[in-house]
């Protein structure tokens, strides 16, 4: 089966005999390379911290996961949602580093580089089955591997569930190429497998069996072909058909994470719908812009008003373009609508018509959405190749050489949370978090004048800013003035009664001033709010203890 009207070589359909007769060595070059190219770029992250943001929640005052794997976690894991997300096998994936090395942040930040140097390597041999090309193939896996978009999925320790996730996305897309070539019960299971574990990465894998569908008309034209079993169903009907599971496990894991991220919601009153459909337009033109032109990447991307002549008219009018454009060319070259949609559709879940959190975009919402673009520029790639292998080679270099050298530039901010936040507010403005953390991390050196410093700042955005008033508690704490970090740690808790750190430092704070009776209630509070912060629990035995 091959694309008709094409000049570009025939892309069949993957047979066992055309695996058999694939080059093991020079598939094990690639791969080298690939692992190569990782530690050169990603080689120092083995030296990093936790990040300010979500690290902490995640792994390192996360009572189930400092606990290692234990039954008592997997059961948690699944049980329900946690910081807003379910994701029972990035839990567990937490849960084994524990197990095999402790807390060390550095172990954990190298798995992450090792999963996604897998990635590369499956996304090779994705591109290899889809364009036929090896050099095609090979550089497609090396974009991947170094472009700076998806530093964020790699050096924050958090985003595991960003790598795990695309690596069974990418087995599972692997699996269907092999189930279409040989149907069987066995490798449908596999497949299936493949989807589970990968929706339990991370429920943004909810849109891979549409996938699966793009795949159906490129490169596989299977939407066309008559079903031999059920020739009375439309081609289309029978692709949607055999997909049902596949669908089935998505819905069910979309409404979990629905159910799980409410409170996370933006309010419809808060940003309209109109608002959310232009945003969702600006957000498309940005990570398409950036794939290109990755020059001001961070880690916090306010949602700012939209201009609708400055920005919104733009964007939508680019989106328009590019979609016209390839859906003229969809006959002599589909594979520019695959990779169009692949990019659109998978990113879909999280380009903000249902809004969560307070991103306008996410670097690390592009780790799999990249690949569609990726694959559509495939073909040209074994174009130049063919036509002139120098010179094709010598862009490929370059291109590689550049992506790499700014990922490596963007890795560095990762080092530790002065970087990352001075950064982001370089690239995104002033944002309220980014003062926060700062003001942290000088009150975690003993910097208390520049922590306070950061604290007043980030008051001066949101004066209302919980987070800011528990740091000017552990500021004043630390000067030895109680009455100020009380007043402080109250302050934090009237605008936010479920701020569990601040219930918990004000029960330290009550202790050492001999109110054991208040510090006890303030430490319940906090353990009632959240049960697996281990320090909560070991402030409340303590003070129980002493009663």
């Amino acid at each position: 089966m091959t694309v008709s009207n094409s000049s570009l070589p025939a892309v069949p359909l993957l047979r066992r005999s055309e695996l058999a007769s694939r080059r093991p060595a020079l598939d094990l070059v690639a791969a080298a390379l690939l692992i190569f190219t990782l530690f050169a770029v990603y080689g120092r992250v083995g030296g990093f911290n936790y990040a300010a943001i979500d690290d902490a929640g995640y792994v390192a005052e996360n009572l189930e996961v400092r606990n290692g794997l234990t039954l008592s976690g997997l059961r948690w894991a699944f049980a329900g949602a946690y910081m807003h997300n379910w994701h029972p096998l990035t839990w567990i994936s937490h849960m084994v580093d524990v197990s095999l090395f402790g807390l060390a942040p550095g172990p954990q930040h190298v798995i992450n580089a090792l999963i996604h140097g897998a990635n590369a390597i499956l996304v090779y041999f994705l591109a290899l089955a889809l364009i036929r090309h090896r050099l095609a193939a090979i550089v497609i896996a090396l974009l991947f591997l170094v472009h700076p978009l998806h530093v964020e999925s790699v050096a924050w320790i958090a985003e595991r569930k960003d790598v795990l996730c695309g690596f069974f996305f990418l087995l599972g897309t692997l699996s269907y190429l092999r189930w279409c070539a040989q149907p069987s019960r066995w490798h449908y299971l596999q497949l299936v497998a493949a989807a589970t574990l990968a929706l339990l990465a991370k429920p943004m894998a909810v849109t891979f069996p549409i996938v699966l569908l793009l795949l159906d008309y490129w490169p596989l034209e299977r939407l066309h072909d008559p079903a031999k079993r059920l020739p009375q169903l439309h081609p289309l009907m029978l692709r949607l058909v055999e997909k049902l599971p596949l669908f089935a496990l998505s819905l069910g894991c979309g409404l979990i994470t629905l159910g799980a991220q409410k409170g996370a919601m933006a309010d419809i009153e808060t940003l309209s719908l109109s608002q959310r459909a232009m945003g969702s337009c600006v957000a498309y033109a940005t990570y398409l812009y950036e794939t290109f032109l990755p020059l001001r990447l961070g880690v916090l991307h306010s949602v700012r008003p939209i201009d609708p002549l400055g920005i919104f008219l733009p964007s939508a009018a680019l989106l328009g373009a590019v979609t016209f454009a390839v859906f003229r060319a969809r006959r002599h070259s589909p594979w520019l609508l695959f990779g169009w949609l692949w990019f659109l559709l998978t990113l879909l879940p999280v380009i903000g018509l249902v809004k969560v959190g307070t991103e306008a975009h996410a670097d690390r919402y592009m780790y799999l959405p990249s690949l569609g673009l990726l694959v559509a520029l495939g073909p040209y790639i074994a174009r130049a190749a063919e036509a002139n292998l120098s010179r094709a080679a010598a862009a490929v270099a370059i291109a590689v050489a550049f992506y790499g050298f700014l990922a490596w530039i963007q890795i560095g901010y990762w080092a530790n949370s002065y970087l990352l936040f001075t950064h982001a507010i370089e690239v995104g403005g002033e944002r309220y978090e980014a003062r926060v953390d700062l003001s942290t991390y000088f009150l975690e050196k003993g910097a208390l004048d520049r922590a306070e410093e950061q604290a007043q700042l980030a008051l001066e955005i949101n004066p209302r800013g919980p987070m800011a008033y528990a740091n000017l508690g552990g500021i004043r704490m630390a000067r030895g003035d109680a009455a100020g970090a009380e007043r402080a740690y109250r302050q934090a808790i009237q605008y936010d009664p479920h701020y569990v750190t601040a219930l918990n430092n004000l029960g330290m704070v009550l202790e050492r001033e001999g109110r054991l009776d208040e510090a006890r209630m303030s430490f319940a509070q906090a353990q009632i709010e959240d049960p697996n912060q281990p320090k909560v629990r070991a402030n409340l035995a303590r003070v129980n203890a002493r009663q």
